[in-house]
Formats: structure tokens, C-alpha cells, sequence
């Protein structure tokens, strides 16, 4: 059991070695050689633990979406929340969650290309979020509590929403969560 989790540990190493590079020099710019000589091991070892550079991203990726849904979930499951209580909760972990991957999706400098890192994770972000709300809104109508013809589209217009506006930068945090909710409640509860 010892050797599964140093070897686990080791591949997270060389994760965070990466992540640690791809965010100063750029996916495109960072190599197996750059990452093996952070960590100076050899680069067979590597290759122990990834087939090419591609699998480092995709690791990665799933690191940031792991957390991401974490937070998406978080305090989801409390047996004494409403249904209200548990939507704006699932948009305040929205906002949070879009926040924080979308700092982790930065590079040190404007220059920095992480497009192909942020493209994996923004949409596989984006799917569970999507999904987390139309669950929510599917329940929300099936206890007569909300009313929407097509719930799947009003998730994916407000996740969507909540992502360009984090993106942009320009909307605070509580300016978002109160955007996405009164669409919310104006076109699920007419």
C-alpha cells in the first residue's frame, strides 16, 4: 500500500511541477525536459507516469475540476435547507467555483498560454454546472416550486452567464450571484 501511495505522490509531483511551469512559460513553451529538470529526475521517469506532455494537462485538468466540484457541492446535502435555500447555495458555490478555476486558469503574465489547459477545464466545469442546476430546476419543478418549459436551457444560459461575467472581470461576486438570481426567480416562478 506504501509503494501505491509514493507513487501517486510522485505523479502528483510531477503535476504540480508543471502547473508550476505552464503558468510562468506557457503550455506550449514548457517541455518534458523543462519539467523533469525542475524536479531533477530523470526523464524516464516521466514517462513512468505519463505517455507525453498532453497527459500532464489532462491531469491537471482533472485536479482543478475535482476542486471545482467540490465546491460546486459544497453544503449541497444539508437535510434542514429549503429548496430556495439549496438553489442560491448552488449559486453561490457556482460564482465561488467559476472564480477560483478561473484564477487557476491564469498564467503569471498576460502572455502566457494556458488555452489549451483552460479549454478542458472550463468545459467540463461548465457540463457538471449545467447539469447541478437543471437537477435542481427538474426538482424545483416537480415540488411546483419552479416553472420552466425547457430547464436544461435556462442552466446553460445562466451557467454560461456566470462564466463570461467571471471572465471578463468586470461584475463583483455579489453582483453576479444577484444577477443569476433574479433571472432565476422571473423565469421560474411566473
Amino acid at each position: 500500500m506504501q509503494e501505491n501511495r509514493d507513487s501517486e505522490e510522485r505523479r502528483n509531483e510531477f503535476v504540480a511541477a508543471a502547473e508550476k511551469l505552464f503558468k510562468e512559460n506557457g503550455i506550449v513553451d514548457t517541455t518534458i525536459n523543462s519539467i523533469v529538470k525542475e524536479m531533477d529526475v530523470a526523464k524516464g521517469l516521466f514517462y513512468y507516469y505519463f505517455k507525453s506532455k498532453d497527459d500532464v494537462v489532462e491531469a491537471i485538468s482533472e485536479k482543478y475540476n475535482e476542486v471545482f466540484n467540490e465546491m460546486l457541492r459544497f453544503s449541497m446535502d444539508q437535510p434542514a435547507y429549503t429548496y430556495e435555500e439549496r438553489l442560491k447555495q448552488f449559486v453561490d458555490n457556482s460564482v465561488t467555483s467559476f472564480r477560483e478555476l478561473n484564477g487557476n486558469l491564469q498564467g503569471q503574465d498576460e502572455d502566457v498560454d494556458l488555452s489549451q489547459l483552460s479549454q478542458r477545464s472550463l468545459e467540463e466545469a461548465k457540463a457538471a454546472a449545467i447539469e447541478g442546476l437543471t437537477e435542481l430546476f427538474e426538482e424545483g419543478m416537480a415540488n411546483g416550486e419552479m416553472h420552466f418549459e425547457h430547464p436544461r436551457y435556462y442552466a446553460n444560459i445562466l451557467i454560461s452567464g456566470i462564466v463570461e461575467l467571471i471572465q471578463q472581470q468586470e461584475a463583483a461576486d455579489d453582483e453576479i450571484r444577484f444577477i443569476i438570481w433574479d433571472l432565476i426567480e422571473r423565469a421560474g416562478k411566473d
